[in-house]
């Protein structure tokens, strides 16, 4: 998105060179880059005043049973205009492993609050929604767009709303309204080492009968604290694919856990990351 509102600020800049004579002068020449920056500056803020405003007419409390295309939209703008600004350079391999008809199951180890962004900024097409912990829902802007591409908010500290959680996950795969994500180690890896599997996650793809999807991240922390002062290396990479076949199979959650907790031990171990012993 960088590169498209830097060609529009450049072709607006030439267009104002041309109509008052700027290029017949080395002495206002000096405006045309001016114009160029000043332009992409203020259609940067202009996006992120329309992805505001969209929010405010938004309950970031009602739950909602229909994905917007036009909050996804602006979701997977906002991932591009964010990493390409902030020098975020996303490496990612294994995607034509990602099936793009039917839906699936997405589980990856969980490393920083914008791991989430980097699925939306990899795979635009993949119609993620997130189950994520209830704290996230009480965040302006955030809330709203979660809740308009059907994220699902889970209370780990609620057993029978995490279940409700579960079951609208469960539905909306089976009504093919969205893609699943969970981070299955339930919350963010302070050591970056991968923790022990909260099994119940798999629960969705087992009742919904759909793939698992098994990805792996590395050196999202690094984000933050070098966004706008140098490049950052994120590596996604798509392990592996379980069939619904598999995971339909009779197993239990905690073989499904141990074994994708495998394929992820194994795929992170190939990035230098250790791992903790699955639960």
């Amino acid at each position: 998105m960088v590169y498209v509102l830097f060609a529009l600020s450049a072709v607006f800049s030439a267009g104002c060179s041309a109509l008052y004579g700027w290029y017949e002068s080395w002495s206002v020449l000096w405006k045309l880059p001016l114009l160029c920056v000043g332009c992409f500056v203020a259609m940067v803020l202009l996006f992120l005043l329309v992805l505001v405003v969209s929010c405010l007419f938004v309950d970031p409390k009602k739950p909602l049973e229909t994905p917007s295309p036009y909050f996804r939209f602006l979701l997977n703008q906002f991932s591009k205009l964010a990493f390409d600004l902030g020098g975020v350079r996303v490496h990612a391999a294994g995607l034509e492993r990602v099936p793009r008809k039917g839906r699936f199951l997405l589980v990856s180890n969980h490393l920083f609050a914008f791991d989430p962004i980097v699925f939306y900024y990899a795979m635009p097409w993949a119609e993620l929604a997130f189950v994520s912990k209830t704290e996230n829902f009480s965040l302006p802007i955030v809330a709203q767009v979660m809740r308009k591409i059907l994220c699902l908010p889970l209370d780990r500290n609620n057993d029978r709303e995490a279940l409700k959680a579960i079951l609208k996950a469960i539905q909306f795969l089976k009504e093919d309204k969205a893609s699943i994500a969970v981070f299955p180690e339930g919350g963010t890896s302070k050591s970056g080492l991968l923790q022990p599997f909260r099994n119940g996650a798999f629960k969705i793809a087992q009742k919904a009968g759909v793939p698992i999807v098994v990805c792996a991240l590395t050196n999202t922390k690094a984000i933050l604290k070098n966004m706008f002062r140098r490049k950052t290396d994120v590596y996604l990479d798509v392990l592996d694919v379980v069939p619904a076949s598999e995971v339909t199979a009779h197993k239990t959650t905690a073989e499904i856990g141990d074994h994708v907790h495998k394929i992820l031990s194994e795929g992170l171990a190939k990035r230098g990351v250790a791992t903790a012993q699955p639960s």
